[in-house]
């Protein structure tokens, strides 16, 4: 199922500014994760093909390692790579930097596509800066669960999931009626239906969050960042 908008239309007039300024942010941090990676698809730290330093060095960084946060490692260290990169000096901001960040082409374009869609309504309701502050209070939140998920792991975590659940949380509380217009493909057959919020939205949360973390913490990908 692929949402591709939503039967909700916000006051006349009224133009989401700050949504799409969020998009655009995102959007422009990810090109300059390219610029830093070579990479673009998937900005994998390793893989069958080998070892990525610039992009091992970008997520250690920038994104959320929870054990340089919690100060319980000074050194994050993946001995069978022969990888030892220091903490960042302020390990905490991380925990904003990278609520900007993904994973890739995909990761990038799956929350900017449910941030375009349900965000435009949550800001014309709260306003711009109630709208802000869930937004990154979620994002940082969700860092926050990540690192009390394994205090000492050397995983990093990046992306803007924990703030776009954030989002679609308000949405589906204001919202429930409102018809979400959905692609659904089953094999060869396909159409386009009409899902309210309070079924469609629920779906996506759990298969975005709750499933991954009962399974054995956040979506890990191959490459060894959590999403």
């Amino acid at each position: 199922m692929l949402p591709i908008g939503d039967e909700n239309p916000h006051p006349p007039g009224f133009k989401p500014k700050l949504t799409y300024a969020l998009i655009a942010i995102n959007v422009i941090v990810f090109f300059f994760e390219v610029a830093v990676t070579g990479q673009f698809f998937d900005f994998a730290m390793v893989d069958q093909n080998g070892i990525y330093p610039n992009t091992i060095n970008m997520y250690l960084n920038w994104g959320t390692v929870p054990g340089c946060v919690t100060g319980q490692i000074n050194v994050i260290q993946y001995t069978d790579l022969g990888i030892a990169v220091s903490c960042p000096a302020f390990p905490e901001l991380t925990l904003l930097t990278s609520v900007f960040m993904h994973g890739g082409l995909l990761h990038l374009g799956g929350n900017m596509l449910f941030l375009w869609i349900f965000g435009d309504n949550i800001e014309a309701k709260f306003g711009r800066v109630k709208y802000l502050g869930i937004y990154l209070l979620w994002g940082i939140g969700a860092g926050l669960i990540h690192v009390m998920g394994d205090t000492s792991t050397g995983i990093p975590a990046v992306g803007a999931s924990g703030a776009i659940s954030g989002v679609l949380g308000a949405y589906l509380v204001i919202f429930p009626h409102a018809k979400v217009k959905t692609f659904l493909m089953l094999g060869f057959f396909w159409r386009m239906i009409h899902i309210k919020a309070m079924y469609f939205l629920p779906f996506w949360l759990i298969f975005q969050n709750l499933l991954p973390f009962f399974i054995g913490g956040f979506g890990v990908a191959g490459g060894g960042v959590a999403y």
